[in-house]
């Protein structure tokens, strides 16, 4: 079976799932558009298609044209990432179509998000104002049309998160495959925080400042250190391969504290054995594992909870430890990416009666 990534590395997401696959005996490749600082590009061919001048965008796409059709060509089934395309117009989607490729096409989280269906569920989503990162992609007209062009092309529907469900489109995809967010363990040596260290590391990498809440944090931060002996690492477009670094020398690891569900960042840190603070929103608190380790935290409370931490070197250890054990159990890629051949294989041969429902 040939499988091919398209056309975006979202939190590295198509890395991990490639790497994963080949390990398994799945042949598949990825081929994505730029690759971020922030993101890992291994096993990935990147291109790359400008995205802000049109008339370089357009010599851009002429010149991967053949490229990108040609992979499409070589792949039995196309897994789509965010929503989007790599070519202008669809037209590498609008290939996949005429060669009638197999499609599923994974939801990522703004591609998808309705402002109206968020703000009902979650008190800070409608906080941040408008230099809010992702202000312009997260509209009902946005999200429609992402997942109609996919539908109307016959894919396949995957989310990652439970969070995401309440924005899929029933009458675009009435089935919808759930696999959990990836991660490939073995980059990670899990190394809990010292209970005994008497300045302890605090770290915060937001991708999206305003997004992941960091306002919230700077403020608890600036509280604790008025009475409070650690070191606070604010981490901004730092390489991947020093940012992991830096996490693997944290005490505690903050991740977001707007959109109400853990991230990549997240699953990262704990996979380094580190203590995560996260505000999870209370429709999501039941949607996860009950073994679940993230330290939940409003904004409001952030500081105390900060505090109570900073406080107990022992609780940071064992949170540490119970992370790493949570995603081994819950997000090895390895394990994910059987459940990826098997969709895989179900949307190759189509059988209405085998066709498994989400959970």
């Amino acid at each position: 079976m040939r499988v091919l990534h398209l056309p975006l590395n979202i939190a590295s997401q198509a890395s991990v799932t490639v790497r994963a696959l080949r390990a398994i005996g799945v042949e598949a490749r990825g081929l994505v558009v730029s690759s971020h600082v922030i993101q890992s590009a291994d096993g990935l061919e990147v291109i790359q298609i400008t995205t802000g001048n049109r008339l370089r965008r357009l010599t851009d796409s002429l010149r991967q044209l053949p490229h990108v059709f040609a992979a499409i060509r070589w792949a039995d089934v196309i897994h789509w990432h965010y929503g989007t395309t790599a070519l202008p117009k669809g037209l590498d989607l609008l290939w996949a179509t005429r060669l009638h490729k197999p499609g599923l096409v994974e939801f990522w989280g703004s591609d998808i998000r309705i402002p109206a269906v968020e703000a009902a569920d979650n008190p800070y989503y409608g906080r941040p104002g408008p230099d809010y990162e992702y202000q312009q992609a997260e509209t009902l007209a946005h999200s429609r049309a992402s997942q109609a062009r996919f539908a109307r092309a016959g894919a396949r529907c995957l989310v990652s998160c439970k969070s995401l469900l309440p924005y899929i489109q029933p009458d675009l995809f009435p089935d919808v495959y759930f696999v959990r967010q990836r991660v490939w363990l073995p980059d990670f040596r899990p190394q809990p925080p010292d209970p005994e260290r008497k300045r302890p590391v605090l770290v915060h990498s937001p991708s999206a400042p305003v997004a992941k809440g960091t306002a919230a944090v700077m403020a608890a931060v600036e509280r604790l250190q008025r009475k409070y002996d650690f070191e606070f690492r604010l981490l901004r477009n730092v390489p991947r391969h020093r940012a992991l670094e830096i996490v693997a020398e944290a005490d505690i690891f903050l991740d977001q504290f707007v959109l109400g569900g853990y991230g990549l960042a997240a699953l990262e840190a704990m996979a380094l054995g580190k203590p995560v603070v996260c505000y999870v929103k209370p429709s999501m608190v039941a949607q996860y594992p009950p073994d679940l380790p993230v330290v939940n935290a409003s904004q409001e409370k952030l500081a105390d909870i900060l505090e109570g931490l900073l406080q107990n070197g022992n609780l940071r250890h064992e949170l540490g430890v119970r992370g790493r054990a949570y995603v081994e159990k819950y997000h090895d890629a390895l394990h994910a990416a059987r459940q990826l051949q098997e969709i895989y294989e179900e949307i190759l041969e189509p059988k209405t009666e085998n066709r498994r429902p989400f959970g």
